[in-house]
């Protein structure tokens, strides 16, 4: 399983030019890595979550990055990812997100056109350049910690714990209501947090089948592929003794 995750997305390192950071204290960083990523010998499975992004920031602090995942990668449905483990891990992307004071911290994950990436040619098998479709139904979890010793699986909870992995769930933004957007406030202590995101569009009865043709079949581009998104978040102070790891509010808008 090692690097299955990089094999899979083969994503170019044009993410670390789609990211910004703005803050007072010299330690806030975006950085598009892993910060423990695991070991690369065949059959040695360890790191725990491959995330995409570290971010670090203050209690006054803006920061994005741009990026692309999977479009049903937040909500598999069955029968191949049965609830509750309906997270696709390798589709999804990992945030390392740590927070140096408490503050209040406000998330939001839109849909982003022309997010360029690495694929691969299906008849010659070469890395070429395409760019992510833009249907993306956003969604994201937010957990305590950070996981760098698990063997991460391919399956993940993205609205409670799951057993392969020792981050916590705190809360999500599963935008049931299929919007470009989705969002959430929340008051954090200072510490280590992991962020999946991905796409959660509405539940079919039927699914198109992997052969589909995208620049035909609206259903078939809406719901395979990678999609473009964009995150943003702010952090603000909090009185003293007022953070807690609860939820405080959430909602979501086109």
């Amino acid at each position: 399983m090692i690097n299955f995750k990089q094999t899979l997305m083969t994503v170019s390192a044009i993410g670390t030019f789609l990211a910004f950071s703005m803050s007072a204290s010299a330690t806030s960083s975006v950085i598009y890595a892993d910060p423990v990523p695991g070991s690369t010998e065949p059959g040695v499975c360890n790191g725990g979550i491959s995330y995409e992004w570290t971010v670090k920031m203050g209690s006054s602090h803006t920061a994005g990055f741009v990026n692309h995942v999977g479009a049903k990668s937040f909500n598999e449905p069955p029968p191949a990812y049965e609830p509750p483990l309906t997270g696709w891990t390798h589709t999804s992307n990992w945030v390392a997100f740590e927070l140096e004071k408490d503050a209040m911290v406000e998330i939001e994950v839109m849909r982003q056109e022309g997010v360029p990436y690495t694929s691969k040619d299906p008849v010659t098998a070469l890395p070429i350049m395409a760019t992510a479709r833009n249907k993306l139904i956003p969604a994201f979890a937010i957990y305590s910690g950070w996981d760098d010793t698990s063997c991460e699986d391919h399956r993940y909870n993205n609205s409670a714990d799951f057993d392969w992995s020792t981050v916590k769930y705190i809360t999500n933004a599963p935008n049931k209501g299929g919007w470009a957007t989705a969002k959430r406030k929340i008051k954090l202590k200072a510490g280590k947090y992991s962020i999946a995101i991905g796409g959660s569009p509405k539940v079919l009865d039927t699914y198109p089948d992997a052969k589909c043709d995208p620049l035909t079949d609206k259903v078939c581009y809406a719901y395979t592929g990678r999609h473009g998104y964009r995150v943003e978040i702010e952090t603000h102070p909090v009185g003293k003794g007022a953070a807690s790891s609860s939820e405080d509010s959430s909602s979501t808008s086109n």
